[in-house]
């Protein structure tokens, strides 16, 4: 299948109908199986003036985002939502890095002589390493609330680093969230939660997925309305 400028063709066993995601990178046709070119290409022709403007739209939002200093200057990160000090130190004493919670909440980051990575590696490692172990702790807390009466308990919950995707749900129940995440506020994380955990039951995003969505979360759409305005900002700086 030839695919329009600009458009990336996917095929989706999962998926049960045609649609278009659109992202800063570019429009996605996603075509479910059994689907023939004729088709999905007429479908994009029919939505093509919608995803084209949606794509300006995106790409002009993001491009009025002023990136923030790198992490290697310290300053503050939005932990959590809220400004958060990032304390960084070079020791010649350190032989490996360190990264702590200060009881004041500040991340106190403390980078070993020697070593091979850029500052600004180092601590975006040291950063990772300490919000993947809080992230998933907080996912499991959040997973146990909304999942254990309606049965949506996911087998595994994984913390990842993704370049475009807030979370994921696997065929085995087995759910992935981004660790930018962890830098969003907690109603926003709460709700990527509910929404990986209703994929358990719904591997689609049908009338039936959002009812289940509203009953567990029934101010989902305010949640959701945060992301869309304010993620682009925390996936260009953290991810």
């Amino acid at each position: 299948m030839s695919a329009p400028a600009g458009v990336t063709l996917r095929r989706s066993p999962r998926a049960r109908q045609l649609r278009l995601v659109v992202k800063p990178q570019g429009i996605e046709l996603v075509i479910p199986d059994g689907i023939g070119e004729t088709q999905a290409l007429a479908f994009f022709q029919r939505h093509r003036a919608w995803a084209e403007r949606k794509l300006a739209e995106i790409r002009e939002r993001a491009a009025r985002i002023e990136p923030d200093a790198p992490l290697a200057r310290g300053g503050a990160v939005p932990f959590q939502g809220q400004a958060t000090p990032l304390i960084v130190t070079p020791s010649a004493l350190s032989r490996r890095l360190q990264i702590l919670r200060r009881d004041d909440g500040a991340f106190e980051i403390t980078l070993p002589a020697g070593y091979s990575g850029s500052a600004e590696q180092q601590v975006r490692a040291a950063l990772f390493a300490w919000i993947r172990r809080w992230l998933e702790g907080e996912a499991r807390r959040l997973a146990s609330w909304h999942g254990e009466e309606p049965g949506l308990l996911p087998r595994a919950i994984r913390i990842k680093r993704m370049s475009t995707r807030w979370g994921s749900c696997g065929p085995a129940n087995d759910i992935n969230l981004n660790w930018v995440l962890a830098f969003a506020p907690p109603a926003v994380l709460e709700y990527v939660v509910v929404h990986e955990l209703c994929h358990i039951r719904h591997r689609n995003h049908s009338e039936a997925y959002w009812m289940l969505v509203s009953e567990l979360l029934p101010d989902w759409p305010r949640r959701r309305a945060w992301l869309k305005q304010h993620g682009v900002a925390l996936l260009r700086r953290f991810a």
